[in-house]
């Protein structure tokens, strides 16, 4: 096995998902898998075993720049879990096209809604954040958001998103970064930021599930560590220097990337 490879080949993913809140192993996990063959379940466990110590960098560097919401992250995250819960039973009863149908519609629409104001008519997103943060009880103070925020809507929304996210089964920063965008509007990168962190609490889960499940390989996993530790620091130094209307185009083209990638996987 080529570990020089992979550790560079983690650099790479490691920076460019730490620029736009994804975990990494959207980018990484295919390419494990096809060139050097490892079951998948061994790769994903492994991957989450790996993506702790890389949201811990990134989202260390993120805190120093002030780009991490903890009570949004850990609120949202609250939900996320049990829908991450519901979605994969869910979607047991679901025949493949209709979950790729799905998918689609999921992933066009939120590329879309990124390019739309937040107060337009048709950013539906925004519209369903605003009329679930009517309902107590509410965060005391914000200061990313103008409006105050309703915790039910915040543990609402996050619960849509990990439904969609165990439904699917694609990444939670994939969908958790633009929510945080386009629904709790949140500035770009203070939702790349957030969207790490809550990255760190799944892994942080995912990988202690695994581990008794004997599911990761560990040599190969300290290598994907090494690179994404390194990538981790590039992509939130990058990150930091980028305006936010930038970060939200990275955004758009990681969505398009990740989401081709994973409709054909």
């Amino acid at each position: 096995m080529n570990y020089i490879l992979i550790f560079f080949i983690s650099i790479l993913t490691a920076t460019a998902s730490a620029m736009v809140g994804l975990g990494g192993g959207l980018l990484l996990i295919p390419f494990i898998v096809l060139i050097f063959g490892f079951p998948l379940k061994i790769v994903a466990g492994t991957m989450l075993f790996a993506m702790v110590p890389y949201t811990i960098v990134a989202t260390r560097q993120n805190l120093k720049s002030g780009y991490v919401n903890f009570r949004i992250g850990l609120t949202m995250e609250a939900g996320s879990v049990l829908g991450v819960i519901t979605g994969a039973n869910v979607s047991a009863f679901l025949p493949d096209l209709l979950l790729k149908t799905v998918f689609i519609l999921v992933i066009v629409y939120l590329m879309l809604t990124l390019q739309i104001p937040k107060d337009s008519s048709y950013n539906y997103v925004a519209r369903l954040f605003s009329l679930f943060n009517r309902l107590p009880p509410f965060m005391k103070k914000c200061r990313f958001s103008e409006e105050r925020l309703s915790l039910t809507a915040l543990i609402l929304t996050g619960f849509l998103a990990g439904f969609f996210s165990g439904m699917l089964g694609i990444g939670g920063g994939f969908l958790k970064t633009p929510v945080l965008i386009v629904g709790v509007g949140l500035p770009a990168k203070t939702a790349v930021g957030t969207a790490l962190f809550m990255i760190f609490i799944t892994a942080s889960t995912g990988t202690i599930t695994h581990a008794f499940l004997g599911h990761i390989h560990y040599q190969l996993g300290i290598v994907i560590i090494l690179g994404m530790i390194i990538g981790a620091y590039l992509g939130s130094k990058i990150l930091k220097s980028q305006p936010d209307q930038r970060v939200k185009k990275y955004i758009f083209i990681a969505m398009l990337l990740a989401g081709i990638m994973t409709l054909f996987r």
